[in-house]
Parts: C-alpha cells; structure tokens; sequence
C-alpha cells in the first residue's frame, strides 16, 4: 500500500499521470492501476477526469493529506530501522520467473535497510522449494502456491495471481484458442511442476487432447520454441510473455486458469528480519504489475 500512496501523491501534486509515471519510474498503465486499486479500496474517487486533464476530487483532497501524513511517519520509521545493526545469513528460494521482478529488487530493498544481512539464493522449482524450506534449508520461499492443502508447519503470504493464456507463433492466425490447440503442436508446461498441474487441470476440463512436442519447466525456453514457430503453449501471463517478439497472446476464456504466487516460511516467532523480506516482496510484486493480466476485451500483448 505504501508504494500505492507514493503514487498517488506523485500524481496528486504534479496533475498528470504521464508525469507521475517519469517521477515514480513506472509505466503509465502502472500509475493507473495502483490509483485504482486505491479507490477501490477506499470506495471512493480520487479525481475528477475531464478529457485527458485530472483534478483532486473533494474525498481526493481530505486523502492526499492523510496520505503525505502516513508516509512521513513510514519514512521515519524507516529511517529508524536504518540504525539496526541486524547480522547473519536469510536463505531465500525463488521460482525463475519471480528472480528478476520480486526477488531481485526486494533483497536489494532489504540490503538498504539492513546493509549488515547476507543473503543465500536458490533458484528451483516450487516443489524443490517447498522441500527446502521443510527441511530446514531455506528461511522463505517464493513460489507458486502447492495444489495440495498448505503444511500445517508453515506460513502462506500471497504475493500475486496471474491468469494463464495461450501463446502461439505470431505467423499463425486465428482467434480461437481451442482451435489452435487442437491444431497445433503443444509445448507443455512440465506435468510435474505446481504450475503445470495447473494446466494439466484447466486442459482436462476444456476436454482438450494435445499433440505434445515438448515438455520443460523452463517457462522462458518455451517462450523461445513458441517464438521459433515450434507450436503453441499454455503459460502464466509473465512479463517476458508481453514483451517476446514473434508470439501472439490470446486469452483463454471467463474460465482461464489463474496461479498464485507467494512467500512460503515456517511458523515460528515474527523477526524484524522476516516482517521486512515480507513487507519489501509485497512492495516488489505491487511495483512491478505481477498480478496484473489482461483482460477480455484488452488488446492481447506481443
């Protein structure tokens, strides 16, 4: 919520949200969205949009000054926390695709506030993952959430959901998903991994056979065999999905299957340390748009 606040008063003061977007560093749909999920949250509006110019509404005033308010106080408290000589080693695992968007400028987050932590990273499949963390290997996990119910020894803390989409060649026509599947040769999400599984369900369902060409966990080598005209593929709606030239997206229907994304730890007493990697993969997964597909209706990303 802090990253939502920053937001708004950026957007609040300087009138614009192109301009809040070049301040904040974020994209302008970014901007948008975290202004929504506020209002939302508030139940209220929070400017008067007339064209392209934006005003602050009646509420949108009353809350700019509570806002700049809390965040003066977080960033005192932040300052604070600047003095705590906090030492050892946080072990964290990490899923491929949350390394770069999460992981990454979460512990630098974290670095900065605590510079005398060290930190151990692994990178491996949830199942892996999930493993560690139980046998006392790793402090937290990222990862997609287990299809089985949760251990009753450990903490779940969503962080995202993504919806799955379809990916196919860009050479390739048609809007009809199914189609496509029925035609195509499939590059599978691997069977054994949780977000395999999900397809694995969502295909079973539809009533869907596929012709399997392939079948790897690496969502990012999928990418490349769907790009080089190798078939088509079911995958979370990551964000190297919107931005790998030569695949179209096409969405899956009111009943695309979503995954979940969370941080994994075992019960046991809070830490400063632990409420800290918990408050800094939130603000990573809110900055970063993770949670945030298309929808029916949206022009489908390249």
């Amino acid at each position: 919520m802090i990253a939502e606040l920053r937001t708004f008063v950026a957007v609040a003061r300087l009138g614009s949200f192109a301009a809040a977007a070049r301040q904040t560093r974020l994209t302008q749909s970014a901007v948008s969205a975290q202004i929504r999920r506020l209002e939302q949250e508030f139940g209220y509006g929070l400017f008067r949009r007339t064209g392209r110019s934006i005003t602050l509404s009646t509420r949108g005033q009353a809350a700019l000054e509570r806002a700049e308010g809390l965040l003066a106080e977080y960033d005192g408290f932040k300052a604070e926390a600047h003095d705590l000589k906090v030492q050892g080693l946080l072990r964290i695992g990490t899923i491929s695709t949350t390394q770069t968007t999460i992981i990454a400028p979460a512990l630098a987050a974290l670095h900065t506030e605590l510079p005398e932590l060290q930190f151990h990273v692994l990178l491996d499949a949830s199942l892996v993952l999930l493993s560690c963390i139980d046998a006392g290997e790793l402090d937290a996990g990222v990862m997609v959430r287990p299809p089985f119910g949760l251990p009753a020894h450990m903490n779940w803390t969503t962080l995202a959901t993504q919806k799955y989409v379809l990916i196919a060649p860009e050479n390739i026509s048609g809007e009809d998903w199914r189609h496509l599947l029925n035609t195509q040769r499939f590059i599978r999400y691997a069977s054994g991994s949780f977000g395999g599984q999900i397809v694995n369900r969502f295909l079973k369902s539809q009533c869907i056979s596929t012709g399997d060409l392939v079948e790897t966990e690496a969502l990012n080598t999928i990418l490349q065999m769907v790009a080089r005209n190798m078939g088509v593929a079911i995958v979370p709606h990551i964000f190297p999905v919107s931005i790998m030239p030569n695949i179209r997206v096409l969405p899956l229907g009111d009943h695309a299957p979503v995954r979940e994304l969370g941080v994994m730890t075992p019960k046991g007493p809070t830490s400063p340390v632990k409420d800290r990697m918990l408050f800094h993969l939130q603000e990573a997964a809110l900055a970063h748009e993770v949670f945030v597909p298309f929808t029916a209706g949206e022009e489908p990303g390249r």
